[in-house]
C-alpha cells in the first residue's frame, strides 16, 4: 500500500453559531484523514484556517482582531479565512497580513482541495449557484477521541440558508436561499455518528425549522431519530418561532430520547417591533402561549432564547412589553445581543437608529430579567437528578440534557461517558455544582 503523503501542521479557528463548529468540525476530520496534522496552538502551525463571522458587528470586530492576533503570532504560518465575513468582503480581507486564500461559503467544501493544491487567492461564488441543490452532508466522521476532535456533540448540519428576509439579518445574503440534505442521508448521517460512539447528536443549521425533504420535515425527522437504536440523545439548535409547533414541542418535552430544551430566536416579544422586524408578530404571539403550557408542563426543562436590544425605532414602552413577556417566560438563559446595523439590510438604512447608550442599558435591563428568571430556575433543579455526558475528565465538567453546564469538583472520570449527577449548588461562573449518583451511573 502506497504511504499517504503527510501534509503541514493546520490550526482551525471558528468563530459564531453552531452550523460554524460543525463545519469546522467536519473539516477537520477530512484534513485529518488526508493526513494533515491538526495542532490547536497557532505556534505550531503552517496553515491556519480561520472560519469568520458577520451576523453582528461586534462578530466582524472579533473576526478582525482574530486574524490581526494570529497574523502577529504566528507570522510563519499562512492563514486561510472562510466563512460569512468571507463572502461579504472578499477582497478586504485577501489584503490582510498573512492571508493566502479567502474562501467564500459558496467554495468552502473545497477547502481541502484548496490547500492541498496551493490555490492561493480569492475563492468566491454567488451563492444563486446553490439555489436547487440539496445540501451534501461529509461521510467522515471521526470518533470521539480522535485527537483532531475530542468531542462528546457530534454536530450533522441538516439544512444551510434561510427563505426568511428578516429586514435586520444579513445572513440570506451570506448563506443564500434554504435547502436541506436528504432525509434518508441525515439519519445515516447520525447512525454512523452514534456507532462511532458519539452519546449527543446536534442538529444544526440556518435555520433548521425550515428543513424540508421532499415533504418530510423536522418533526418527521426527530420522529425516525428517536426511534434508533443506541444509547444517545438529539439536540436541536436555534428555532424560528415560526416553526415551534405544539407538535414539535411537545416531542422536545417528552421523548427521552429528545434533549429537553428549546432554544428560539425570539429577537423581540413587541408586535411593533416584530412587525419592523419583519418577523410575524402572530406567530410570537401565539409560540409565547405555547410555551407557557410547556413550561408548567415540562418545569425542568431547558428553554433559552436570542433577544435583540435597541431595534430602530423601538420605543421605551416597545422595550418594556419585551421585558413583561421575557420574565413570564421563565427562561433559563438567553443571549442578548444590540441592534447592529448589518450592510446591505433594511434596517441599516431605518431612519429611527437608537442611541448606543439606550441599547446598553437596555440589554443591561434584559440581562438582569432574565438573570432573575435563571436564578428561579436553578432554585427549582436544587437537589434534582439530571444526566450528563462527561466533556473533561478531571474536574468532572459535562452537559445536561436541559443545557445547564455541571462540575463536579475533585472528580475525575473518562472523557464520554455518562453519570447521573445531582444538582447541588449555583452557577460559579458557568458551571453549576453536582454530586454524582455513582449507582446510577452508565
Amino acid at each position: 500500500m502506497a504511504k499517504r503523503k503527510s501534509f503541514p501542521g493546520v490550526a482551525i479557528k471558528s468563530i459564531g453559531c453552531r452550523t460554524n463548529q460543525e463545519e469546522m468540525v467536519t473539516l477537520s476530520a477530512l484534513l485529518a484523514q488526508q493526513g494533515y496534522g491538526l495542532v490547536d496552538n497557532v505556534d505550531e502551525a503552517a496553515v491556519i484556517v480561520v472560519n469568520t463571522c458577520s451576523v453582528t458587528a461586534a462578530a466582524e470586530s472579533k473576526t478582525r482582531r482574530l486574524l490581526h492576533a494570529i497574523a502577529a503570532r504566528a507570522p510563519q504560518a499562512r492563514i486561510l479565512v472562510t466563512g460569512c465575513l468571507a463572502q461579504q468582503m472578499p477582497d478586504e480581507l485577501a489584503k490582510m497580513g498573512g492571508v493566502c486564500w479567502v474562501v467564500g461559503n459558496g467554495c468552502k467544501k473545497s477547502i481541502d482541495s484548496i490547500l492541498r493544491h496551493d490555490c492561493r487567492g480569492v475563492h468566491w461564488t454567488s451563492l444563486e449557484e446553490s439555489m436547487g441543490r440539496p445540501l451534501t452532508l461529509s461521510r467522515t466522521i471521526p470518533p470521539p477521541n480522535c485527537r483532531s476532535v475530542l468531542r462528546t456533540r457530534y454536530p450533522v448540519k441538516i439544512q444551510e440558508g434561510c427563505d426568511f428576509r428578516c429586514s435586520y439579518c444579513v445572513v440570506p445574503l451570506l448563506r443564500g436561499a434554504s435547502r436541506s440534505a436528504p432525509f434518508d442521508t441525515i439519519v445515516a448521517a447520525c447512525i454512523q455518528a452514534v456507532d462511532a460512539g458519539y452519546k449527543e447528536i446536534v442538529l444544526t443549521g440556518t435555520h433548521i425549522g425550515q428543513f424540508n425533504d421532499r415533504g418530510r420535515r423536522l418533526v418527521d425527522l426527530l420522529e425516525r431519530l428517536a426511534a434508533a437504536d443506541g444509547d444517545f440523545r438529539i439536540r436541536l439548535s436555534s428555532l424560528d418561532p415560526r416553526d415551534c409547533s405544539q407538535q414539535l414541542i411537545s416531542l422536545v418535552g417528552s421523548t427521552e430520547k429528545i434533549c429537553d430544551h428549546l432554544h428560539i430566536s425570539l429577537q423581540s416579544c413587541s408586535e411593533p417591533v416584530l412587525e419592523a422586524m419583519k418577523r410575524t408578530p402572530a406567530a410570537t404571539t401565539d409560540l409565547l402561549e405555547r410555551l407557557e403550557g410547556f413550561r408548567a408542563r415540562f418545569p425542568f426543562a431547558g428553554l433559552g432564547a436570542d433577544l435583540i436590544a435597541g431595534f430602530p425605532g423601538e420605543t421605551d414602552t416597545m422595550f418594556e412589553e419585551t421585558c413583561r413577556r421575557v420574565e413570564h417566560m421563565n427562561l433559563s438563559y438567553a443571549h442578548i445581543f444590540r441592534f447592529s446595523p448589518r450592510p446591505g439590510t433594511p434596517a441599516a438604512n431605518n431612519a429611527s437608529q437608537i442611541e448606543e447608550t439606550v441599547k446598553t442599558a437596555r440589554s443591561a435591563r434584559l440581562r438582569a430579567v432574565v438573570e432573575r428568571s435563571r436564578s428561579v430556575f436553578l432554585k427549582r433543579l436544587q437537589q434534582s437528578s439530571q444526566r450528563i455526558i462527561v466533556e473533561l475528565g478531571h474536574p468532572v465538567r459535562g452537559l445536561t440534557s436541559n443545557y445547564l453546564h455541571v462540575e463536579i469538583p475533585g472528580a475525575a472520570l473518562e472523557h464520554n461517558t455518562w453519570l447521573d449527577v445531582m444538582i447541588t449548588g449555583p452557577l460559579r461562573g458557568r458551571y453549576c455544582s453536582a454530586e454524582p449518583l455513582l449507582d446510577k451511573a452508565a
